[in-house]
């Protein structure tokens, strides 16, 4: 599944519509010999002044990651994923920030984080008649490894009203998690809908019948307990568990964490924007039942073998 745009979508979001394609492969050749791939998460860039109570240098963020670019392109890497939040606020951002990722000569993979979904979302819900905000999982296969993008938006408050019950489903599912007194129970996350949830278990199934190694891309993280979680957290460890699934890589808890969940790692990056002068992104290399991750800056290295 590479685009879930529709034509009218396309349209309105213009050169953001780039955001929703699936990574393009065409000269395998030029791959490293072993896999290796870089993450970026949540530049969240604002032509806005600094926010010193979260540590977050908006403006910064085209420059340090026009810095990170530039030292992943010299890297022998696959392709590139950012794990969502590539602006903070306001729909002109994107003009500001695209040229900067058109530096990058690895092929790029996309996450929508819940700053992309608001500012998508309202951009489209004032088009005449009104878009929906788009969904945006998908997948591709490399070197015996599928990699799967999850879209933790799609049921959330980013809904706009053409996005028909969904904002209403995502109220309910916020209250109930509200009322058992979850930490993740905050208006900023969103949760994986029933229809992905059906995707996403074939996606796994299909791969463990092909043998392939599985590793999940999303905005939101999974675990450990955090109030920056997916709403429905619990139901994809569990699935993605059961099927042994090498890793999942997140944003949005600026801060990163890490925990393992049986045979799962459960790693959570830094945020870009964090910062004066921070600058993490990372290097992640598949080498067998050994999964090596490279920090730049302050991100966390780590060597983890199952």
């Amino acid at each position: 599944m590479t685009s879930h745009l529709t034509a009218a979508q396309t349209l309105a979001l213009g050169a953001v519509s780039t955001l929703y394609r699936a990574p393009q492969f065409t000269e395998q050749s030029g791959q490293p010999e072993k896999l290796r791939f870089g993450l970026i998460a949540d530049p969240q860039y604002a032509n806005a002044d600094p926010n010193f109570e979260y540590n977050r240098y908006y403006r910064n963020s085209l420059r340090k990651l026009s810095q990170a670019i530039t030292q992943l392109n010299d890297l022998p890497l696959a392709f590139v994923a950012t794990l969502g939040d590539l602006v903070d606020r306001d729909w002109d951002s994107y003009a500001d920030l695209l040229p900067v990722y058109q530096q990058l000569r690895h092929p790029h993979a996309v996450v929508m984080g819940n700053h992309d979904a608001d500012v998508i979302s309202c951009h489209l819900a004032a088009q005449s008649p009104a878009l929906a905000l788009p969904k945006h999982y998908y997948q591709f296969s490399l070197k015996g490894c599928r990699f799967i993008v999850i879209d933790g938006n799609d049921l959330s408050l980013y809904c706009n009203q053409a996005n028909g019950d969904e904002y209403a489903q995502a109220q309910h599912l916020l209250a109930r998690i509200r009322a058992e007194h979850q930490p993740q129970a905050q208006s900023w996350n969103g949760a994986v809908g029933d229809e992905q949830l059906r995707w996403l278990e074939c996606s796994l199934a299909d791969a463990q019948k092909q043998g392939e190694k599985v590793l999940v891309f999303g905005h939101y993280p999974l675990a450990p307990d955090n109030e920056h979680n997916l709403w429905n957290c619990d139901a994809l460890v569990t699935l993605l568990c059961r099927y042994q699934v090498r890793a999942y890589f997140a944003g949005h808890y600026h801060l990163g964490d890490y925990v393992r969940i049986e045979n799962t790692d459960f790693i959570t990056l830094k945020g870009m924007v964090d910062g004066d002068e921070l600058l993490p992104f990372a290097m992640v290399e598949l080498d067998g039942d050994s999964l090596s991750i490279t920090g730049f800056g302050p991100e966390i290295s780590r060597t983890l073998v199952r």
